[in-house]
């Protein structure tokens, strides 16, 4: 069953300053949705840059192995073959398009492929990944080209032991595209009607994710705090309870803006996919400061993944 991926970004540089870091695979690890889920993986670039047969091949525990080949480099457009080797074979049709507007440049990324009729339940949730990897290596591209540096970075710290602890939330289910706007407004709640009008001083900033529907595009998360100091008083019925369980977790640690935060749920996920190690809980996010008291560059965030064992 065929399907197709595409994405846009608009990037406020002439082509002639874009193209490089697209038609270079030299430059592809500085903004590459996957191998920064490994930074430690083994990468071979080949041939002339930009011409036909240019290629990139990586060899990686965690990331799999495959090709991607530069075949056909036609000004405003590339066409390349992806080849993935490992966990899995399969085969893809991958294009930057690239065009001037409102004195920048809009890059379109494309994928075309296509899985097994048995598995047509599948394209919905591939689609879906796929297209938030684009997105993820598009903010990423847009970011070296303008400024020449990202300033976000994401580290696996390894298995840690969690403390248990309760917390006080809104619980909502939104679009992908739409969870930024809807969490910021959810933290503004609690910040006003539930932390200012008991007092609180939590010591717990957390957004715990209890269902993620990639088919359909949509998450369910609880914005929540810790609920120590709440005592006996009853938060309003918007809001709800629940508990984080002590437990072994993989922590991933990511500095910067939460626009590349999805580097590190990335990490987390495909480590844990490689290792074959199973989630036993919810995971979530943890809040080390606020983007209302720092910087977005010097913002702090864990994701825990509980898991079993």
């Amino acid at each position: 069953m065929k399907y197709h991926v595409e994405r846009s970004i608009h990037i406020n540089a002439p082509k002639e300053t874009v193209k490089p870091f697209i038609e270079d695979f030299n430059h592809w690890n500085s903004w590459s949705p996957w191998t920064i889920a490994e930074p430690g993986c083994p990468v071979e670039v080949k041939g002339n840059p930009g011409g036909s047969g240019h290629s990139m091949s990586w060899d990686g525990q965690i990331i799999g192995s495959g090709i991607n080949t530069l075949v056909a480099n036609n000004g405003n457009s590339l066409n390349y073959d992806l080849v993935f080797l490992k966990p899995f074979k399969s085969q893809a049709k991958t294009a930057f398009h690239m065009k001037e507007k409102d004195g920048g440049t809009l890059v379109t990324w494309t994928m075309d492929s296509k899985m097994p009729f048995f598995l047509f339940f599948m394209v919905p949730t591939m689609k879906t990944m796929i297209g938030m990897d684009y997105d993820r290596g598009l903010r990423m591209l847009k970011e070296i080209v303008e400024k020449g540096h990202i300033n976000a970075s994401t580290t696996n710290e390894g298995m840690v032991h969690i403390e248990g602890f309760s917390y006080v939330g809104i619980e909502r289910t939104v679009s992908i595209d739409d969870i930024g706007p809807a969490m910021e407004k959810d933290f503004n709640t609690l910040v006003e009607d539930l932390v200012h009008k008991h007092d609180l001083n939590p010591d717990q900033w957390v957004s715990v994710y209890t269902k993620m529907d990639m088919k359909n595009r949509k998450m369910t998360y609880i914005a929540a705090v810790s609920d120590e100091g709440l005592n006996d008083a009853t938060p309003a019925s918007q809001f709800v309870r629940g508990t984080v369980k002590p437990s072994k977790a993989l922590e991933v640690k990511h500095d910067g803006p939460y626009d590349f935060i999805g580097n590190a749920w990335t990490m987390g996920s495909m480590y844990l996919r490689a290792k074959k190690i199973k989630n036993s809980a919810s995971p979530y996010e943890k809040y080390w400061n606020s983007p209302k008291e720092v910087s977005p560059e010097e913002l702090k965030t864990s994701i825990y993944f509980p898991v079993k064992g």
